[in-house]
């Protein structure tokens, strides 16, 4: 992320358009994924993790009432395909934030919105607003 987290904290609803949003978020580089779960709280929504283990993550999808889910595709030697199959049964919004090419990934994941990295604190906010906004 190229900037810092000032900027959407406050308690007026249109300063926290994700409120009732349970998103899961999974993302293996520790300040990328702190920086996210600032971003996606300061918005109002409520984060299940941040989570850098696959495992992990489909447990807390088992345990969870999961809304939408920001994944970073690659972790480490694991990948976040087999989350996605189940957001996607499951008819959750998705935003994936990679340093990777749509190009790099299965022909059946290159529609879902992403957000490339490095990507900036008002990117990931339109973003996150135009996905996962309940209004």
């Amino acid at each position: 992320m190229t900037t810092s987290m000032a900027g959407v904290t406050g308690t007026a609803p249109s300063n926290r358009p994700l409120n009732g949003q349970t998103l899961l978020l999974v993302e293996d580089d520790g300040l990328v994924a702190m920086e996210l779960d600032e971003l996606i709280r300061d918005m109002g929504g409520e984060v299940v993790g941040p989570f850098g283990r696959l495992n992990r993550a489909l447990d807390a999808i088992r345990q969870k009432s999961i809304t939408g889910a920001v994944l970073d595709i690659r972790l480490d030697s694991e990948t976040t395909f087999p989350i996605i199959d189940l957001l996607l049964e499951r008819a959750c919004p998705i935003l994936l934030v990679t340093g990777g090419a749509a190009e790099s990934f299965p022909e059946k994941y290159r529609h879902l919105p992403r957000l490339r990295k490095p990507f900036g604190e008002a990117e990931f906010q339109q973003r996150a607003v135009g996905i996962f906004s309940s209004g």
